[in-house]
């Protein structure tokens, strides 16, 4: 069976359980980002790249320096791999057919900042069944994609996690690509 890599970006704790705090797993309850609706399912959130992850996580601040990278509560924010059936289903925010099943008739409407439409067509998805969660391109840059993932079960993390810096060309990467500064 083949399968997907996917990143994100997390204050990772070796020691946590893969579902707690700090775990790999670990999905933070709030309904605050765009396709949650925390009365009906948790959300995990990825990138389809190593970039898209940081720059996601990091993209609000226009300057990254040491710190930017070393969670409140001292972890050290993480670059974390998953590995994902290419089997699952997602639901495909930039098909223009998908969009007007869920009555969205302007592709702009999938990265707006409104979180009560966003949560709203999330949820007609989900209610539809059949979806692992859904996919769309990053706010910050087009060319990557993002997905929320609803149904975690085929969800293994691969690869040792990695600390973030900004000596690391992933960081200058993403950076780069979404014009941040890095500074020393």
């Amino acid at each position: 069976m083949a399968h997907a890599n996917l990143y994100r970006v997390i204050p990772y704790d070796a020691s946590a359980a893969p579902t707690e705090r700090g775990g790999a797993l670990f999905v933070p309850r709030g309904g605050e980002n765009r396709i949650d609706n925390s009365t009906v399912y948790d959300v995990l959130y990825v990138a389809a790249t190593r970039e898209g992850a940081i720059a996601e996580t990091f993209a609000r601040l226009a300057v990254w320096t040491p710190d930017t990278f070393v969670h409140a509560s001292g972890k050290a924010m993480t670059l974390l791999e998953y590995e994902v059936s290419d089997a699952i289903t997602l639901f495909e925010l930039d098909d223009v057919d998908a969009l007007k099943s869920i009555d969205i008739t302007r592709p702009r409407a999938v990265v707006t900042r409104d979180r009560a439409k966003t949560q709203a067509w999330a949820r007609t998805i989900y209610e539809r069944g059949g979806y692992t969660g859904a996919r769309w391109w990053t706010y910050y840059q087009p060319d990557w994609t993002v997905v929320g993932l609803w149904d975690r079960s085929s969800v293994m993390t691969t690869n040792p996690p990695e600390p973030l810096t900004t000596a690391i060309p992933v960081v200058k990467a993403a950076a780069a690509a979404i014009v941040r500064q890095i500074a020393p």
